[in-house]
């Protein structure tokens, strides 16, 4: 009976506590998921309205707005072939509204550039789509064929000239592998954008352009002579693959495209995005939109994606430091070769305390007090021109693929500015009686004000339009005030420019962010 009775009581205390926890999983069975998405979602592009990873994005966030119930923003973030997206898209929270579409390109900029951190802080959540590189002539210099084009090269060696989007990058790479797969020399020459590169083509300045398949199109006088694929184009039947040609190897040179988040997105808002690009991915519009380009549409999930992307880094790290772009781990320059870093740096502070230490000496003489101000910029042009000596020093110099190297236009600036600096002084120190005015340091002062204007509006600008605001500007500050005069040196400096930067030693010069 005792257990009878405690059994009845246990019963009832588990049933108040049965009644107790009800309402709580009652609200826990009927709590709402987490609603996302609720407001619009961006997606960041690398390039400039118009580039073909921004004609994705725009065709991609077009056919998302039938399966989802907001819509989706290009937001277009163009600098650092991808460094100025890749940041801001990793400064703003981990919560999903924000999509980065990326490229093969991006990873090449990244290794290129030092900044293998911004690859490793993505999750690279879903690969779309790829096209093959591939090599176009222009069918009028004769060269229509592959066999043309290769007995060219062994006639030229490396003298034939390759025409490419820019140094360094994805294409640059294919080019080396293709050319030493096939056991012939080019040279590569890198233009600011694809455009540029088949319009130099078609106005016979080089033998072959790398690029997409689409990009043959732009001229009945271009003709594709070898695709990088496992089979031929459906778009471009005549064209035949590397592998037909006898040059295995070269079956994984394309360019492809996809979507990354920023690491820490919940779970459930990255199932949310699998699902939405898997459904336009399989959209008939989406698909039809890329027939005829020579695009194949391939969907990958996340861990195939990422593993695809660890395999590109590496490949890059070889084959730039192998054409010479990408120092070696542990390699220093020659300047700084057999020590360490901090004896580097006690010896560029060295030798700017003895430069100052020079200077303030030289003050002390009673017939160059008046000319402190001028020896006080010399200083400082001189300690700056230093310390951009040493900045360029962890930068990589020329190679067989860059004849001028990062390192060499800024160096060419220090050379050129620094003689004539110290011509300069020079000059008002030898004439003391003449250059005793005060407006002497004044007009220094605005001329190095201009030049600071100078180099800050190069970015914006571009190179062309900023030197040709500036130039007649420093002249004029110069008291250089004749028309002709001002004329004839500015078109004298952007023609030295073109022809010797450009033309010559092949430097890409900025082109500013307005243009």
């Amino acid at each position: 009976m005792i257990c009878l009775q405690g059994l009845r009581q246990k019963a009832r205390w588990g049933l108040l506590w049965l009644l107790l926890c009800l309402p709580s999983l009652q609200a826990t069975e009927t709590e709402p998921a987490d609603p996302f998405p609720t407001q619009p979602i961006r997606i960041v592009v690398y390039t400039s309205p118009g580039g073909l990873i921004d004609l994705t994005a725009r065709r991609f966030a077009d056919i998302a707005r039938r399966y989802s119930e907001v819509p989706l923003v290009v937001i277009n973030r163009p600098g650092g072939g991808g460094i100025v997206a890749f940041e801001e898209a990793l400064q703003r929270p981990a919560d999903g509204y924000t999509l980065l579409a990326v490229t093969r390109s991006n990873i090449s900029k990244m290794v290129a550039t030092g900044r293998e951190d911004l690859i490793e802080q993505l999750d690279w959540h879903s690969y779309i789509m790829h096209n093959p590189h591939v090599l176009i002539t222009n069918s009028t210099s004769g060269l229509d064929s592959w066999p043309a084009l290769y007995q060219d090269a062994l006639q030229k060696g490396d003298r034939q000239l390759w025409l490419g989007a820019d140094i360094g990058g994805v294409k640059h790479v294919s080019g080396v592998k293709m050319a030493k797969q096939a056991g012939i020399q080019m040279r590569w020459i890198p233009y600011s954008s694809g455009g540029q590169a088949i319009a130099a083509l078609l106005g016979n300045m080089g033998d072959a352009y790398l690029g997409n398949p689409r990009d043959a199109l732009a001229s009945d006088d271009l003709t594709l002579v070898a695709v990088a694929a496992t089979e031929r184009l459906t778009d471009f039947p005549e064209a035949p693959t590397f592998a037909e040609l006898g040059i295995p190897g070269l079956e994984q040179e394309l360019i492809w495209r996809g979507f990354a988040l920023r690491q820490g997105v919940p779970e459930q808002r990255r199932q949310w995005f699998r699902q939405l690009i898997y459904q336009v991915s399989q959209d008939p519009d989406w698909q039809a939109s890329w027939a005829n380009d020579g695009v194949t549409l391939v969907y990958q999930d996340s861990a195939a994606f990422q593993a695809l992307v660890a395999r590109d880094t590496r490949e890059f790290q070889y084959y730039l430091t192998e054409i010479g772009l990408l120092r070696e781990p542990g390699k220093r320059s020659s300047l700084l070769a057999g020590i360490g870093e901090q004896q580097a740096r006690q010896f560029f502070t060295a030798s700017l305390l003895l430069i100052n230490a020079v200077l303030a000496l030289v003050l002390f003489r009673s017939s160059w007090r008046a000319h402190a101000a001028e020896l006080m910029i010399l200083s400082g042009i001189a300690s700056l021109a230093l310390l951009f000596y040493l900045m360029t020093v962890s930068l990589p110099p020329p190679s067989t693929a860059d004849i001028v190297g990062a390192q060499g236009v800024p160096r060419l600036w220090i050379y050129l500015l620094l003689p004539l600096a110290l011509y300069q002084v020079a000059l008002i120190l030898r004439h003391p009686k003449k250059n005793r005015l005060r407006k002497r340091p004044r007009l220094l002062f605005r001329f190095l004000s201009a030049m600071l204007c100078y180099v800050l509006l190069i970015p914006i600008l571009g190179y062309w339009l900023a030197s040709l605001l500036y130039l007649p500007a420093g002249l004029y500050l110069l008291k250089y005030r004749h028309p002709r005069a001002m004329l004839l040196l500015t078109a004298g400096w952007l023609l030295f420019s073109y022809w010797v930067f450009q033309r010559l030693l092949y430097v890409d010069l900025p082109s500013g962010l307005l243009l």
